[in-house]
């Protein structure tokens, strides 16, 4: 198909959740309702979009996309089996595919395949599987691999691997060599093409997501419980230093997660190049719930740099409000102190993994959600207050209750902005949403592609004058929705589904850059990435 005309009417098997919504002022005036069933007034969404054009890759699903922080028509795509990287043109309307690295048996570059020596430290042989890939600095990309868990180092031209030094701990400081089995043997510096955040991690006392006492794991110091760090998730480069979130699942089969965590690595350039290693006091910072995922840097208007990271909560394997176990926050880590100097509590909310999308005002920051059709946001003017940043106590939570310091929730679990769902879509207890965020280059616009209902939806952000903090609801407001792919249904079997993680080009659309301006991953029924004008002419 060539286009997509979207005129549609929402009806029947939910209008009364979305009248309960809606009273709630969550939707903004978008809907209207009366009763239940199929009376009240629909969302009515109408106009024309393009449809999206699609490049297949290899797997079921791909697990990353990053667009190049250098190259405005370059993309790098994560292809999840065969494990690989593929180096992207954007300039047509369909996404080609310019390099295909793939990633070898060694990953890392340590001389021993990544089985064998996995097996060697005494864990199962283990391969990495990759996730998420950010932009860095020096022209890299960063890509997160689990099961061996590792950042691989990757060229942002080639999608090529890239050496690094890497270095273990310092003998003598808070982290000890041995708790990094995968890193070099202390005292040495090699050439490697990952750093291993397979590390001890030792909460003090904590309990699992199941309330269960944390024990002493084997390879770890056997007098105190503590664990090895699993999942790598996101990750982010702030104040010379690398922080990597780190999940931590326990047990897949019951979601139980051990306590959160970010790794921190010393990032270092010099005429060597760059160094990378543990750092020496702070190697290790425990977020303030479990399953920690999103890790993006914050660069306040006063110049100060922060580290936001989405602690997404125990999370498990179904659908809707049920399938969130815990609470979920916002953590606010000082990169220059290392440590959690703030925390925006969002409730049982499930988060989803991607990192936030911030304005580029830096204002507001939106996040989707991994189980409901839905989006959160806070405010980031919030974290603009130097006091959050004094003083070694325990972090201010930005909820409007702490003495001095302001409410940063905009929209969280008890309000959630919610996003309009489709008449053929699939019904709840089967799939109640999945969403990922992105705002355009204006900052105008936020932009939230669902799962479950193979959907678009645009929203209205005004961040004109001088508005409070927190931002007022009403400066949201829910536009249209489009149908970009067809919904999680048996009607869906064999056509594309599933659109994921998505991504908007920076610049004036027409003006700095020809094509699409919006890209999303799709994993059914094969894995492929997607081309989208959404304010780019034709």
């Amino acid at each position: 198909m060539s286009s997509l005309h979207a005129t549609r009417v929402r009806r029947g098997r939910s209008a009364s959740r979305h009248c309960l919504r809606a009273a709630l002022g969550l939707l903004l005036g978008a809907l209207g309702c009366s009763g239940s069933g199929d009376s009240g007034d629909p969302l009515i969404v109408e106009d024309t979009l393009t449809s999206p054009v699609c490049t297949p890759v290899a797997g079921d699903f791909p697990s990353g996309l990053a667009l190049s922080g250098s190259a405005p028509d370059r993309a790098a795509l994560v292809q999840f089996q065969p494990p690989a990287v593929a180096i992207l043109d954007l300039r047509e309307e369909r996404p080609r595919i310019l390099a295909l690295q793939g990633i070898p048996p060694d990953s890392d570059a340590d001389g021993v395949d990544d089985a064998q020596r996995s097996a060697q430290a005494g864990f199962f042989p283990l391969n990495p599987l990759l996730g998420e890939i950010a932009t860095a600095e020096h022209g890299l990309l960063l890509l997160s691999a689990s099961n061996y868990e590792e950042i691989l180092f990757v060229d942002e031209q080639s999608g090529a691997l890239v050496g690094l030094r890497v270095a273990n701990a310092a003998s003598g400081g808070a982290a000890d060599p041995s708790h990094y089995p995968l890193l070099p043997p202390a005292g040495e510096v090699h050439v490697r093409s990952a750093v291993s955040t397979r590390a001890c991690v030792f909460p003090q006392g904590a309990l699992d997501s199941g309330g269960e006492a944390v024990e002493p794991e084997v390879g770890c110091d056997p007098a105190r419980p503590g664990f090895f760090s699993n999942l790598t998730a996101g990750k982010s480069i702030a104040a010379g230093h690398l922080f990597v979130a780190t999940s931590n699942l326990r047990n897949s089969g019951e979601s139980r997660f051990y306590p959160g965590s970010v790794l921190v690595y010393d990032w270092q350039s010099d005429a060597a190049g760059l160094r990378v290693q543990p750092d020496r006091e702070t190697p290790v910072i425990a977020t303030s719930g479990f399953n920690p995922t999103g890790v993006v840097t914050h660069r306040t208007h006063s110049g100060r740099e922060v580290v936001l990271v989405t602690v997404s909560g125990a999370i498990g394997a179904s659908t809707g409000a049920r399938n969130v176990y815990s609470d979920a926050a916002v953590d606010v880590i000082d990169p220059l102190r290392l440590r959690v100097a703030a925390r925006i509590p969002l409730g049982r909310a499930g988060p989803s993994f991607d990192r936030m999308a911030i304005d580029r005002g830096g204002r507001v920051g939106i996040l989707g959600a991994s189980s409901q059709r839905q989006l959160y946001a806070v405010d980031l003017a919030a974290l603009e207050n130097p006091l959050l940043y004094e003083g070694d106590g325990d972090p201010v939570i930005l909820d409007g209750l702490s003495a001095g310091f302001p409410d940063a929730r905009i929209f969280h679990a008890d309000v959630p902005l919610v996003l309009p769902d489709r008449s053929d879509g699939p019904p709840d207890l089967h799939c109640e949403g999945f969403t990922h965020a992105a705002l355009n280059a204006a900052g105008s616009l936020i932009l939230a592609t669902d799962q479950c209902d193979g959907s678009l939806t645009r929203i209205r952000l005004d961040l004109s004058g001088s508005p409070p903090i927190p931002l007022p609801r009403a400066r949201f407001e829910v536009l249209r929705m489009d149908e970009i792919t067809a919904p999680l249904t048996p009607a869906g079997l064999g056509l594309i589904r599933a659109p994921g993680a998505l991504r908007v080009r920076s610049g004036e659309p027409g003006l700095d850059f020809e094509g699409p301006d919006a890209f999303f991953l799709v994993g059914l029924p094969d894995a492929q990435v997607c081309a989208l004008r959404v304010e780019s002419p034709l």
